[in-house]
């Protein structure tokens, strides 16, 4: 028996001793570092994948236990070309210094190699490179739901439970979200090369920006005309249909894009709620138990088109505009409501139908100068923006109120008729530059927004509509803000430190001329933001960032009208809001560049929500906009990514988190109430290379999210599950995808509330589970890759 274990001890040491190491370095033709180079070790006989792994900060690789015999080993990144390398493996190999040619900007080959899906981490930023991946043949919202740490629920699209900023090219989308998801769903992937999720933005980006996902499109390479068109068609509840076109011609001068996307959408919402109301000494009064139901159907036409025009070899004038119609959207409601005493014995109930008919337009203009002074960074930007937006919205609502045998009791009905116009003026400089061979930024914005508001209230007696002053309002509200910024970055060998600073001074007016309400508010802040990095080895790296925003409230939340679900359950808008002030710390270790481990801390003094709370005398629910006086959140992410197989790429982001909020109970005395809950988020990505030439793939995603606290509620967990498939044929010139979302229907969850004299909830039932069925074509040079750009601007976005 000793002698098998002395054999086997041997033989072990034997066969550990044929694994060695192969490493090396990877620079570009100025002999720079290259870091987040996939280095890939494939077999000499038949290409097939056995080990991998990608450059440090300083550029070097190292593959460790490998057996010995003959392989070829391939580098490659987005920009450069693919470099071959063959090995013969006996023994420990350096490979010394290895160059990379950047990719040469004529005609692509006939054919397109269907890269995989990377992920580089840069000093501020995680970075998703789609370009000729899988991935982009679908729409650009659907990359956006596959980006790791991305979360899109309904029309929410949140990074570390914080409400991302979509940005296109460095600027801003100021759009609502639900536009903002319209418009990238007709924007083809094929556009983008790579989604950045920016968590520590430095000055150059406006102060209320927060995290950023920033979109980065393909740039133009050579002449000629392209062409897409592409469809949509979804089932869930109901159906939903879009389609949309995209085409994109250019010469030795002109750069010109045009897309149109038309969407018409019917959906189901149903909300089952139940409230508890109390008497003063709490005992309770009366239970409520509601059935909503919500059909909105809506139809969009968005327009985007864009020109660039060469002025000279280092000047470029662009033009581009944004137009969104929404000629008219529905939401028909209906809630039926049963009342029991406190021995859960039916009492009374009531049942409310209301209508409301919604007519938006969006349209936006840009206008852009560039000039590059020399090839060493040097340059000059303008921008000027103008984005008009009007919404005119018309709402009735009937209630009846019966006794349990259906005897009637009384009804109660009325009509509003809202309206807003809104004017934004934008002027931006920025200038670029090397200081003391140290990059350095500097620039200055302006911003003016006018916003008008009006809302008649009409109390609908005996079929007789009279006007009713005490409920209806004009708002006005005016907003200037004047900004300046710097930054500065320095590299030495082992340290990276980019830091900035950014100065806001702001004028701010509102005046409800019914009411007799009039505010003023002018406050100049300072934004600073700090990057530092810290590289021992080129298997390790610490980052330390601080960054201070501002959130300002959004337009809709400064007006002080209502939108009824019916007489006891309302929102309305305050216009007396404050900006919220955030400060957020963070430290980040990433080990071999696949595991990165990051602790956050983050502190929001008077964050803008709307909260809901319920009256207990006059038994009714109203959901208010409001700061809240605390909001705090810290968390530590475990974040990793590899290639299972050379056909399976996996990727898992995990969070453990701590949110908490505090506010007063407006309806509780005024107490000071602190809502908390500690829960995790869970997303496990998968991408399949289904066949040898790429063009049929597929991907499964797995997303979970404990309890979290949002504003006065506790959300219950939820988890989603979601599959795709995609086939590309005809050379490429077309593809076909089939996605279906929350296949087990575990999306939907409840949310409730319950302290002191406050205890309601309601399950929200939204359509998650599809079936998603897409068809792109491409015409024309299809290969030839475009520099689509949309309008974006900070103050748009607080448009919804």
């Amino acid at each position: 028996m000793a002698r098998v274990f002395i054999f086997l001890f041997f033989l072990a040491t034997s066969l550990q001793a044929q694994q060695y190491s192969v490493s090396g370095g990877i620079v570009d033709v100025d002999e720079n570092s290259l870091s987040f180079v996939t280095v890939l070790l494939l077999k000499a006989s038949d290409s097939t994948f056995v080990a991998g792994t990608a450059t440090g900060p300083l550029g070097r690789f190292q593959i460790h236990n490998t057996p010995q015999g003959a392989y070829i080993l391939k580098a490659s990144i987005i920009g450069f070309n693919d470099f071959f390398k063959p090995l013969e493996v006996t023994s420990d190999m350096d490979l010394g210094i290895l160059t990379l040619l950047e990719t040469s900007e004529g005609l692509a080959p006939v054919t397109i190699d269907t890269q995989k899906p990377t992920i580089q981490r840069e000093i501020d930023r995680l970075v998703f490179n789609v370009e000729n991946t899988s991935l982009s043949n679908g729409s650009s919202m659907d990359i956006l739901k596959r980006t790791p740490s991305v979360i899109i629920q309904q029309n929410s699209i949140t990074v570390q439970n914080q409400p991302a900023t979509i940005y296109i090219n460095d600027r801003k989308v100021n759009i609502s979200q639900a536009e903002v998801q319209s418009l990238l769903e007709g924007f083809d992937g094929s556009n983008v090369k790579s989604v950045e999720v920016i968590t520590k933005p430095g000055a150059q980006y406006d102060a209320d920006s927060g995290i950023i996902i920033n979109i980065v499109t393909s740039k133009a390479l050579t002449p000629g005309y392209k062409g897409s068109f592409s469809a949509d068609y979804e089932q869930a509840v109901f159906p939903k249909y879009s389609a949309g076109t995209s085409h994109y011609f250019k010469n030795d001068k002109i750069n010109l894009f045009v897309n149109y996307n038309y969407s018409k959408r019917k959906e189901h919402k149903n909300d089952l709620g139940e409230i508890t109301f109390f008497e003063p000494d709490n005992t309770i009064n009366s239970f409520w138990e509601t059935d909503f139901v919500r059909i909105t159907r809506s139809e969009t036409h968005t327009i985007n088109s864009f020109i660039d025009y060469s002025l000279s070899e280092k000047t470029t004038l662009s033009l581009s505009s944004l137009v969104s119609l929404n000629p008219r959207t529905t939401y028909s409601n209906s809630e039926i409501a049963e009342i029991f005493n406190p021995q859960m014995q039916l009492d009374s109930l009531f049942t409310t139908a209301s209508g409301l008919e919604l007519e938006k337009n969006n349209i936006a203009i840009d206008l852009g100068l560039n000039h590059k002074f020399n090839e060493k960074g040097t340059m000059l930007k303008f921008n000027a923006h103008y984005t008009n937006f009007d919404n005119i919205r018309l709402q009735d609502v009937n209630t009846n109120y019966f006794l349990p045998d259906q005897t009637f009791l009384r009804n109660n009905s009325f009509l509003t008729d809202a309206a807003q116009d809104i004017n934004i003026y934008v002027g931006q400089l920025d200038f670029s530059t090397q200081l003391f061979k140290m990059p350095f930024d500097l620039g200055t914005k302006v911003s003016s927004i006018n916003t008008e508001s009006g809302i008649d209230f009409f109390d609908n007696i005996n079929e007789s509509l009279q006007f009713n002053p005490q409920l209806s309002d004009h708002f006005k509200y005016e907003e200037n803000v004047y900004a300046g910024y710097f930054s500065i970055s320095k590299n030495w060998e082992k340290w990276r430190i980019r830091a900035g600073l950014r100065g806001e001074y702001t004028e701010t007016s509102g005046n409800s001329i019914t009411l007799g309400q009039e505010t003023e508010k002018n406050y100049m802040d300072w934004f600073p933001s700090a990057n530092i990095n810290f590289i021992p080895h080129q298997n390790h790296t610490f980052v330390l960032a601080y960054n201070r925003s501002i959130e300002r409230p959004n337009y809709s939340l400064l007006n002080p009208f209502s939108y009824f679900i019916n007489e006891n359950n309302f929102t309305t808008g305050d216009p007396n809001l404050q900006p919220a002030i955030t400060n957020r710390y963070s430290l980040e270790y990433v080990a071999e560049n696949k595991y990165t481990f990051e602790f956050y801390y983050r502190t929001t003094k008077g964050a803008v929500d709307v909260l809901s709370f319920q009256n207990n005398e006059n038994r009714f629910l109203r959901s208010i906009s409001t700061n809240i006086e605390d909001k705090q959140g810290y968390g530590l992410e475990f974040k990793y990514y590899t290639y299972i197989k050379d056909w399976w790429f996996f990727y898992h982001y995990n969070s453990l988190f701590y949110e908490k909020n505090s506010f007063v109970a407006i309806e509780s005395d005024n107490e000071f109430v602190t809502i908390s809950s500690s829960g995790m988020f869970t997303q496990l990505l998968n991408r399949f290379t289904i066949n040898k030439d790429g063009t049929f793939t597929g991907d499964l995603t797995l997303t979970h999210l404990t309890s979290l606290a949002t504003g006065t509620y506790i959300m219950d967990d939820f988890t989603l599950v979601s599959a795709g498939l995609r086939k590309s044929f005809w050379d490429n010139r077309a593809s076909l995808s089939v996605t279906v979302n929350d296949i087990f229907d575990t999306f939907n969850r409840k949310l409730q509330t319950d302290y002191l004299n406050q205890r309601n909830s309601y399950f929200a039932i939204t359509e998650s589970r599809f079936l998603q069925v897409g068809f792109t074509y491409n015409f024309g040079n299809f290969r030839l890759k475009d520099n689509a750009k949309q309008i974006r601007n900070e103050e748009r976005n607080r448009i919804d």
